[in-house]
């Protein structure tokens, strides 16, 4: 039987799809030609799948009438949805590069991706943590007593010296030097219940 005989058979539905099955058969060398490309490789399984149903279509669609034969016709449909899907993964990948900043289509990307401008600048997450330690640590310090704490402050955290906070507290650096020793050792016990 002809394959044209055979569309005709599949169209009006004869046969319980037998006529349909070897129209399929027929092709099955022409889908796998197209589908297995090299450019192809990533999406073979699409590609195979676009074909078939290229296949179908074209047995639904074929009018004998045009003149043209099945074969071409055919063949034509599966190159041109074959085709069709390659371009449409390609366009695809190309706005995934474009996401990530790399280079579109063998052209270099100028400028940084999207993703690159939504990321933020600085580290978020080390952002919050230091803010979380400032506040376990101003709460800590408060604390302490008041002469502990301006040693501290002032020779660890400010640029004051020994002597300059001595001067303020009317005191000798020796003492303000163990004041600030007591206070950090309060400050690690105090610190230790608050964050362990």
């Amino acid at each position: 039987m002809s394959l044209e005989q055979l569309v005709m058979e599949a169209q009006a539905g004869s046969g319980g799809g037998a006529a349909f099955a070897e129209v399929c058969q027929r092709f099955t060398g022409l889908v796998k030609k197209y589908a297995n490309q090299p450019h192809l490789a990533g999406i073979k399984e699409e590609a195979a799948a676009e074909g078939w149903l290229a296949v179908a279509a074209a047995v639904r669609t074929y009018d004998q009438a045009t003149g043209v034969r099945f074969a071409g016709y055919a063949e034509s449909r599966v190159r041109y949805a074959v085709w069709n899907l390659f371009k449409r993964e390609r366009r695809r990948w190309q706005q995934e590069i474009t996401l990530t900043g790399g280079s579109t289509g063998g052209e270099e990307h100028e400028g940084p991706g999207l993703l690159d401008t939504l990321a933020s600048a600085s580290n978020v997450e080390s952002e919050v943590e230091a803010k979380s330690t400032e506040a376990v640590v101003k709460q800590a310090l408060r604390t302490l007593p008041d002469k502990q704490r301006v040693a501290i402050v002032k020779t660890l955290l400010g640029e004051a010296q020994l002597a300059e906070v001595a001067a303020e507290l009317g005191t000798s650096p020796q003492a303000v030097y163990g004041l600030r020793q007591r206070g950090l050792a309060r400050l690690k016990k105090e610190l230790d219940k608050n964050i362990f």
